[in-house]
């Protein structure tokens, strides 16, 4: 039995724990959350009863470290490196939720160490990159169907209500919930009064503890273009954006980054622009026909997924890649192209990890591609601290060199008691 820790229960923790549970080869060994209720949930229903309880990680390593082979971290973003990175430290393999990190230089870190480690698997959970039709849009970038790429248009309706973004830090203070281990959610973040609503889902927004629409879901979105495209750090960014606060990232914006150039964009590089809280692309600017989403049974004109899909500009013709449940398109003059595209297998993202650990072979989204992709998306989404100003970021040192606000995002101090070996 390959034994699995188990970091955050609650909410896409509970899918986490629910689907590597459902591999005949595992066995749950300790379930951990700052949240009693999604344990006391899984007592009540009689689920992983010899599954030692914790409300702290740190507590849970020090007292089972040696009783367990891999952890799976799903927790708030803020506190993805730490933990991950602790177990990465005690030779660990592990799975840990999308985005990797939430900082550019705990994204780097991660990447690095886990190169070290060959031995460890490791897998970020984008689990929709498993599914048959994002691998055959990977595999038609890497087939050259629209020619070297010159840009890339990514949008998502999130925040749409999902968590508050856009809003100023509430004042005064709540009583904490007898449930929740509030300094432990905090963790290595400031610290700050409790709120009421800001657990279990309502962090996502602030800057403590989320990476706001853009982290959230361009994971999700971009993953499969990012990696075909063999993209690396942008050497530019601008966010523009109105509603942006002290606490939160803004309601809408549009983040405009250069890359530069790879095997598989113009020789110039690439342009690739963001658009999230309900803006999208002008898609016929960017040479698509009217009906490029698709037409319904009774020819009306289908919209584009509102929650999200990617649009690569070549130099002959447009790859229309929505993020779910269709096979990409390709399209040439405004009009619709025929091609061959092979088929590909939908698999168990998380039990695709499993059988690495247990059998070897390669995984999807190992720390190092993830690692380097999600530093790239902290920059867009914390680009917002210093709107409308095109911010140059230096990779080799990870700090825009025009923004000592923005770059202080890029490597945050961590707060007592919470940092851990190589971060």
């Amino acid at each position: 039995k390959l034994r699995i820790a188990k970091v955050g229960c609650g909410g896409m923790g509970a899918s986490d724990l629910a689907e590597v549970a459902k591999h005949p080869s595992v066995e749950i060994v300790c379930l951990c959350d700052v949240d009693q209720r999604p344990l006391d949930d899984l007592k009540t229903k009689g689920l992983f009863g010899g599954a030692a309880q914790f409300r702290d990680w740190r507590e849970m390593y020090a007292k089972m470290g040696d009783r367990f082979d891999a952890v799976v971290v799903s927790v708030a973003d803020h506190m993805h490196a730490s933990v991950a990175m602790e177990a990465l430290n005690r030779n660990k393999h592990v799975y840990c939720q999308k985005p990797l990190a939430q900082q550019a230089y705990e994204n780097r870190q991660l990447a690095k160490i886990a190169a070290s480690k060959p031995k460890l698997v490791t897998q970020m959970g984008t689990q929709r990159m498993a599914r048959s039709w994002r691998r055959q849009g990977y595999q038609m970038v890497r087939d050259n169907l629209v020619g070297a790429v010159k840009e890339m248009h990514a949008w998502t309706d999130r925040p749409a209500g999902w968590w508050p973004q856009g809003k100023p830090r509430p004042t005064g203070s709540d009583p904490v919930p007898p449930y929740l281990a509030w300094d432990l959610f905090l963790g290595l973040a400031p610290e700050r009064p409790y709120k009421e609503g800001y657990v279990p889902f309502n962090w996502r927004g602030t800057y403590d503890w989320g990476c706001g629409a853009f982290g959230d879901m361009a994971c999700h979105i971009v993953d499969m273009p990012f990696y075909a495209l063999e993209l690396t750090y942008p050497t530019s960014v601008k966010c523009e954006c109105t509603d942006a606060t002290d606490d939160e990232f803004p309601t809408s914006q549009t983040v405009t980054m250069q890359y530069p150039p790879t095997p598989r964009t113009a020789k110039d590089g690439m342009k690739f622009v963001w658009y999230d809280g309900g803006r999208q692309p002008d898609y016929k600017a960017l040479g698509l026909p009217e009906d490029f989403a698709g037409r319904d049974k009774d020819g009306k004109l289908q919209k584009p997924p509102s929650d999200g899909g990617v649009i690569l500009v070549g130099e002959k013709g447009v790859l229309y890649f929505p993020i779910e449940g269709a096979t990409p398109t390709v399209f040439a003059n405004g009009k619709k192209v025929d091609v061959n595209v092979a088929p590909q297998q939908t698999t168990n993202h998380w039990h695709d990890w499993i059988n690495a650990v247990i059998n070897g072979g390669p995984v999807l989204a190992p720390f190092q591609k993830a690692g380097l992709m999600c530093e790239s998306l902290s920059l867009g989404a914390f680009s917002c601290m210093e709107p409308n100003k095109v911010l140059q970021y230096d990779a080799t040192r990870q700090v825009f060199t025009n923004s000592e606000k923005a770059t202080a995002w890029c490597h945050r101090p961590v707060r007592a008691g919470f940092k851990v070996e190589n971060l």
